[in-house]
């Protein structure tokens, strides 16, 4: 395992421009630019050093200044959409809160400018993560799990959320699993003990196929 993972940084690092974002297939610039696959990456790279894997410090660091004006990189196609923007955005949140760059501030302006009843499930899930633990956020907190319970759809054992991104859910990579599992994490850090959180669980072991 030590080695494929080695193998893979080695690929993603050649892959990584000089703006810390990264490159579809190739380093050189594409067509079009993907920040929500920086975002990403730079989770998934978040994730590996938190496991204990060796993950280059220089590529984490180049990607910290793109995530924190993630913003800046959004192209016609972003601004045609305020909820694919707003998920984006929450996700860089997210990942710098991860990587130890909590910003509470931001974290509650973008809140306000999408409002709780418009911000896209996934958006909601990584907004709650960064402000669970921030004494300041309970009411913002208190705020989205309101919502939250009010917007599950639920059977006797499981639950799950539904958004529609429309045209733009291809900028996102967008699946309701992702949505329900992103919720999951969010809710054990803010509230443990909701009996919200084994539905969500229950609800997404029964979308395995073949075990």
């Amino acid at each position: 395992l030590n080695k494929y993972f080695a193998r893979d940084v080695e690929i993603l690092q050649s892959r990584q421009r000089n703006d810390g974002s990264f490159g579809l297939w190739k380093r050189d610039r594409e067509r079009y630019e993907y920040p929500f696959l920086t975002v990403h990456v730079a989770h998934a790279l978040a994730l590996a050093k938190q496991k204990g894997y060796k993950v280059p410090d220089e590529m984490l660091n180049k990607t910290k200044p793109y995530l924190k004006d993630v913003e800046q990189h959004f192209d016609d196609w972003h601004k045609r959409s305020p909820t694919v923007r707003w998920t984006i955005s929450a996700y860089a949140l997210y990942v710098r809160d991860m990587m130890g760059d909590k910003d509470v501030a931001k974290t509650k302006k973008l809140l306000a400018e999408a409002t709780v009843e418009k911000m896209p499930f996934d958006a909601l899930g990584w907004v709650l993560s960064v402000l669970a633990y921030d004494p300041g956020s309970t009411t913002e907190v208190e705020a989205i799990i309101r919502y939250l319970m009010n917007r599950t759809t639920e059977t006797a054992a499981t639950a799950n959320f539904v958004t529609d991104y429309g045209d733009g859910a291809w900028l996102i990579m967008y699946s309701y699993r992702r949505a329900d599992g992103v919720l999951l994490e969010a809710m054990i850090k803010a509230q443990p003990q909701n009996n919200l959180i084994p539905k969500l669980v229950r609800g997404l072991l029964d979308h395995r196929k073949k075990g």
